[in-house]
């Protein structure tokens, strides 16, 4: 390219896509200056690169509306495939990417680390790409037998729940009245499964254990934590197609003693099925792979194998597990996808939402808009599309005016705001994760080996009367479609998140704890060491 003439390399730079069109910029001092000089080519990209528009841009010079394009550029992550940094740490264990578990905090995001034929649930902060212990715990058990860690969760008050399966050695001499032994023996091969509480609030270090016998052929696939209650999904070992959902309330009467440390306090619980195989007809889903409860611990959601979004949802009336149950209403909403077109979407919790005060005294009420994630397949035709959906409020009476992302999954009418573009749909019976940063700016989703990030305005894909997206991105629907960046992790991702920061992301993989950092980096493949962390 270096030995083409001018007028001949303007050319080519006015027609290259914007990553291009910076990479040339970078490649030598003479492409650097035609790059900056050519006007024409740079008001073209500006044209065809999200943003506002006004003749106000042809009063700027050439070098203003560089720099004015990078910076768009670089809000639409333009050429981030080659400058992502991902940073793998590894473990000397195998890491149990499906009992680990996230927790996002203000500053940091928290991680309960799990490894196979490993007894210790390890607690770790991640800020700043780094991996740092906090604590870690053994389990109770494992000095009368081989103990599985099953599932992990944070109950979002500085609380940890860990779920194990627990064995007795065989031939040894154990105590018989040990409730691990106890109930072990008589679960035969299957071993029982206990779970333990650790508060995080204190420092004395007693160990809240419940066990459960009734469950004794059964094996834990999801488990789900709010408000001092619980939830577990179950399916029977010997008989597939027997399983459900049960909700549990530790018996908080129950007290501890404060003053004894490092002891063990078996308690008992409250429970109640939620959801079971045998109250309603086979609906073909299978049993709840993964649970999450939602608005505050009222309601409950219940993922299935495959499904990138929850595919039910059950209200509870109360958080002590008493009175009645709401229906389980499945996560589906007819939405008008094309002029002649309607697509039954799953939708979920909304990850932005936008708040105009109102006056009551005036009839004017508040206006609430929230933009959710949602998926559609065709019936006949079999493809899948991938979009961003708004719905609206507008109370008239008690309004609070504090956002609750939450609320926004009651509501029943959608509106198609975007498309997502080059969403393909998950192959595997792993499904796809999906993310969104804490600012709505952008969405990530991954699958299997592959992650997809779409930047995004959120007010903007909000507003139908925004001028925001150029011609070039608007479909035959007048909705933007967005294109997204897409990186090959190298790993199998079973849990994704954004960090606290807006382009760095967290994954959990099969080849350890991936950081993910979007922002201008030199596009390094490294892997690190987290041996220290399991010391």
């Amino acid at each position: 390219m270096l030995q083409l003439p001018t007028e001949l390399i303007e050319l080519i730079l006015l027609h290259c896509e914007t990553p291009a069109f910076f990479q040339a910029a970078r490649a030598s001092r003479r492409l650097w200056k035609i790059a900056h000089s050519g006007r024409e080519a740079i008001l073209h990209r500006l044209y065809h690169t999200p943003g506002w528009y006004s003749d106000e841009l042809q009063q700027l010079t050439t070098r203003d509306l560089y720099t004015l394009l990078k910076c768009r550029s670089n809000a639409q992550l333009d050429g981030v495939e080659y400058r992502a940094d991902l940073t793998t740490y590894g473990f000397p264990a195998v890491l149990d990417s499906r009992a680990s578990a996230f927790e996002s905090q203000r500053h940091s995001t928290r991680a309960l680390l799990v490894f196979k034929n490993d007894s210790t649930v390890y607690l770790v902060t991640m800020q700043d790409g780094k991996l740092i212990q906090e604590a870690k715990w053994r389990s109770p058990g494992q000095d009368t037998g081989d103990v599985d860690i099953i599932q992990t969760a944070f109950d979002g008050n500085h609380g940890v729940y860990v779920l194990h399966r627990h064995k007795p050695f065989p031939d040894q001499d154990l105590d018989a009245n040990h409730p691990f032994v106890q109930q072990a023996s008589q679960a035969r091969s299957h071993g029982c499964i206990f779970m333990a509480y650790h508060d995080l609030n204190t420092e004395n270090t007693t160990v809240r254990m419940c066990g459960f016998p009734e469950h004794q052929t059964y094996t834990p696939l999801a488990l789900a934590v709010a408000d001092r209650q619980f939830a577990i999904s179950w399916q029977n070992a010997n008989q597939p197609e027997d399983h459900g959902v049960v909700l549990y309330r530790f018996n908080e009467t129950e007290g501890v003693d404060e003053e004894k440390d490092d002891q063990v306090t078996y308690t008992s619980y409250w429970s109640r099925s939620f959801l079971s195989s045998h109250d309603r007809p086979a609906s073909g889903t299978g049993p709840v792979v993964k649970l999450a409860f939602n608005d505050r611990g009222f309601q409950l959601l219940c993922h299935y194998r495959a499904q990138p979004l929850y595919g039910s949802f059950r209200a509870l009336y109360n958080t002590h597990l008493q009175g009645e149950l709401g229906p389980s209403i499945a996560n589906r909403c007819n939405v008008q996808f094309a002029p002649n077109l309607s697509l039954q979407f799953s939708i979920g919790i909304p990850f932005f939402a936008t708040h105009k005060t109102g006056n009551v005294a005036n009839g004017i009420p508040c206006h609430w808009q929230y933009l959710a994630f949602g998926i559609a397949t065709h019936r006949v035709e079999n493809w899948t599309v991938a979009c961003l959906l708004r719905s609206e409020a507008f109370p008239r009476q008690r309004c609070t005016h504090v956002h609750n992302l939450d609320r926004g999954r009651r509501f029943e009418s959608w509106k198609i705001m975007a498309q997502l573009g080059s969403y393909q749909q998950s192959t595997t019976s792993h499904g796809s994760q999906v993310a969104a940063s804490r600012c709505g700016t952008r969405i990530a989703v991954a699958d299997w080996k592959t992650l997809y990030v779409w930047a995004l305005n959120p007010t903007e894909v909000l507003d139908t009367e925004s001028t925001f997206y150029p011609p070039s991105w608007i479909s035959s629907s007048d909705t933007p479609v967005l294109p997204p960046v897409i990186l090959q992790l190298g790993a199998v991702c079973s849990q994704l998140r954004f960090t606290e920061k807006n382009s760095e992301l967290i994954a959990i993989t099969d080849r350890g704890v991936m950081h993910i950092n979007l922002s201008n980096g030199e596009g390094e493949r490294k892997g690190l060491s987290g041996h220290e962390i399991m010391l």
